[in-house]
């Protein structure tokens, strides 16, 4: 029974950070391009009902990852070795449950605000509003740049994952 455990554990710690990460890679190079490509004026309405959704998909799965992920470390049997970072593996899960919170403190303090501002520009920027329209494009290009950094964070994340595995 301890095996089925660790298997279904191991299971949704691996899908809810696939998901979360491929959630990133899909909004930066699918998404936001198919949206810019839009008219202007067809853009706002797709985002004020995507990006709510999609904020709160995101930030869940990443929060179910850290769950899962301490929950992965309980029922491993491996939790005490944490305290010796003398080893590949602890060092490989430390320094990813590190970036794994960076990553989610990233979604939650600047990408969720953003959104939501950018939310609140809309429309007086399609109205032509030049002052609203101006931060919400300066608001776009930041996320655009947090994208990149989040999407490199989490590839690092699965490096270290994946390093630790084999540990």
């Amino acid at each position: 029974m301890e095996d089925v455990i660790r298997v279904i554990v191991q299971y949704l710690h691996v899908t809810a950070g696939i998901l979360w990460i491929g959630g990133a890679f899909y909004t930066i190079f699918v998404q936001t391009p198919a949206i810019m490509a839009a008219p202007p004026q067809a853009r706002g309405p797709v985002i004020a009902q995507l990006a709510p959704r999609q904020i709160f998909y995101i930030l869940r799965l990443g929060e179910a990852t850290i769950i899962t992920g301490v929950l992965r470390i309980m029922v491993s049997g491996r939790a005490r070795e944490i305290e010796n970072l003398a080893s590949r593996w602890t060092l490989s899960i430390v320094i990813g449950a590190v970036l794994t919170v960076i990553l989610l403190g990233l979604g939650h303090g600047i990408v969720k605000p953003a959104l939501k501002r950018m939310l609140t520009l809309g429309p007086s920027a399609t109205q032509g509003d030049a002052g609203a329209a101006a931060e919400a494009g300066a608001i776009a290009r930041r996320l655009k740049t947090l994208g990149y950094v989040q999407l490199a964070l989490g590839f690092a994340i699965i490096f270290g994952m994946v390093t630790a595995r084999f540990s």
